[in-house]
């Protein structure tokens, strides 16, 4: 299977990166031929974010 990766860099996005990982496993979902990777790359956030 070929392999997708997406990096995703964040800085304080503790409010948002919940729902964006939500919505990128339900993208990859609706495509089973595709395995992938999420990389999120942390800028050194003040708050929660990784």
């Amino acid at each position: 299977m070929p392999l997708v990766s997406v990096v995703t860099g964040c800085y304080n996005e503790e409010g948002n990166i919940v729902d964006l990982v939500a919505r990128i496993r339900q993208q990859f979902a609706q495509l089973p031929g595709y395995d992938y990777e999420h990389i999120l790359i942390d800028n050194a956030s003040t708050d929660a974010t990784v």
